[in-house]
């Protein structure tokens, strides 16, 4: 036995073979809180072994990633250049066809590479260059930036611990703060080291911001016409009516009252057995946008037609998510994607998210007025972002809890489709 010093939850562990046994329990050290720590383990702990029903569909990243390049039948995620929308030279019927391919990918897939988005490749790699930086530190360096989602304090270094039923964890350490709005972030989070952290990562937080504004231009134009572009922006922010006030007083008003650029990077770490365990659990992000670069190494997968789908690497673009919130607002009409990250043996893989969220209590949630109608009604309630991220985690508290009590009552036996959509909490 051995109890967890993040957690303090006490568990046997021992080695894990591929068919699910474990063999030769014995007393083991307390279990490192980073999960870098474990990466050179010949086998995992069994907090981290997902469920038999789940490991189905697992295995090692880069080799899934091979099966789905050779296999020519495979779906693939579009990829949109976005060019024409921004180019001042582009004709009327370039814009529309550029608006009708976001539209299309955000219905039936509700992710998309985009191309010609505008970010300075330069810039691109900047970020990558200072994450792995960061990350390359030693863990006891790294532990300065350290959060406490215990405490409330989730903004900072951290790693995915167990929230769910089973005590299981994923395979993932990350660094987790607010980017934009700037007046609103906690610069005491964002690492001294790499010096060219700061400013690289403020540059990308700025050039995302203006990307979100014109992506949801397009989307709306995609739902209600070429002439109601500022639809889903206004309907994600409240504009603010200032009230007397200096200068600085007023800026503080509207950045409360912006939309919130959460900045995450992923950091997977080699896995010993990439087919037990995964990096992140299958989820739809609760942002309304959710944006990604990547280090080159496969592990994300989106489930479209009932099949789990791995992103290739498409030089130059950006990943980009439909999230929950664009869902409510488009009545259905965008999906809300379903994804999870895988892990390989071989090489340590990194993302870098920005989540693109509402206000938290300030904005209300419900499809857009255009789209309700007799024959297609509201198929979500209205309610605040936050309210909306409450009940969705209290869902998956529920629908946990009945898992674990179906599995005892068959005595460990159980037998699932696809988990159900989880909750990316960042």
């Amino acid at each position: 036995m051995y109890k967890c010093g993040r957690c303090g939850r006490a568990a046997v562990t021992g080695q894990v073979v591929p068919d699910g046994r474990t063999v030769g329990l014995a007393r083991v050290p307390v279990l490192p809180a980073r999960v870098e720590a474990l990466s050179g383990l010949s086998a995992i702990p069994l907090e981290y072994v997902r469920p038999a029903d789940e490991r189905a569909g697992l295995g090692d990243a880069f080799h899934l990633a091979r099966t789905h390049a050779n296999d020519h039948t495979a779906p693939r995620i579009p990829v949109v250049d976005i060019s024409p929308f921004l180019g001042a030279t582009s004709s009327q019927q370039q814009r529309d066809a550029c608006v009708e391919a976001v539209r299309a990918a955000a219905a039936d897939w509700g992710v998309m590479h985009i191309a010609g988005h505008g970010i300075p490749a330069e810039l691109m790699d900047r970020l990558r260059a200072a994450g792995a930086a960061f990350f390359a530190l030693p863990i006891q360096d790294k532990e300065a930036y350290a959060n406490d989602p215990a405490a409330g304090r989730l903004q900072g270094y951290g790693s995915r611990l167990a929230t769910n039923a089973s005590g299981q964890r994923e395979w993932e350490d990350y660094l987790f703060h607010l980017v934009q709005p700037d007046g609103l972030a906690d610069h005491a989070l964002w690492p001294a080291h790499p010096p060219d952290y700061v400013p690289a990562t403020h540059d990308f937080g700025r050039r995302t911001r203006e990307l979100t504004s014109t992506l949801l231009a397009i989307l709306s134009m995609g739902l209600l016409g070429p002439d109601r572009g500022d639809a889903l922006e206004k309907a994600l922010i409240t504009h603010s009516q200032a009230e007397a006030g200096d200068e600085h007083e007023q800026k503080q008003q509207q950045d409360d009252l912006d939309l919130l650029l959460q900045f995450k990077i992923n950091y997977y770490p080699r896995c010993p057995q990439p087919e037990l365990a995964i990096g992140v659990e299958a989820h739809t992000d609760v942002s309304a946008l959710s944006f990604i670069l990547h280090n080159g190494v496969p592990g994300l997968q989106v489930l479209h037609g009932g099949r789990w789908v791995t992103a290739r690497d498409e030089p130059g673009t950006i990943i980009v998510h439909v999230g929950d919130a664009l869902e409510i607002l488009s009545n259905g009409r965008y999906t809300s994607v379903l994804h999870r990250g895988l892990v390989n043996r071989d090489a340590v893989r990194i993302s870098w998210v920005v989540f693109a969220e509402p206000p938290p209590d300030t904005v209300v949630l419900r499809p857009l007025p255009e789209l309700v109608m007799a024959d297609q009604p509201a198929r979500f309630t209205p309610r605040t972002f936050k309210q909306h991220l409450d009940s969705k985690l209290f869902k998956k508290k529920q629908q946990e809890q009945q898992k674990a009590k179906e599995e005892e009552d068959g005595n460990g036996v159980h037998h699932h489709d696809e988990p159900p959509p989880q909750t990316q909490t960042h």
